[in-house]
């Protein structure tokens, strides 16, 4: 009786092991650009994002926001 308990167990466990999950994403539009996690339409045509980093000033440094150069 004990086989045939681990049996059923095991004939369950590999029928639940053979399921998957399929996530269908869109790509984004032509042209969108990722920021901070989200895809964002630039302002006008052209325009490039330049991402928030560090600059050197003199002996500091300082942080530089995200900002669109066009």
């Amino acid at each position: 009786m004990k086989r045939l308990i681990a049996a059923a167990i095991i004939v369950a466990s590999l029928g639940a092991a053979a399921c998957t999950t399929a996530v269908v994403v869109r790509p984004p539009r032509a042209g969108m650009v990722l920021i901070d996690g989200r895809w964002v339409v630039p302002p006008r045509a052209g325009a490039v994002w330049i991402a928030p980093h560090w600059e050197r000033r003199g002996f500091q440094r300082v942080w530089i926001e995200g900002f669109w150069r066009y």
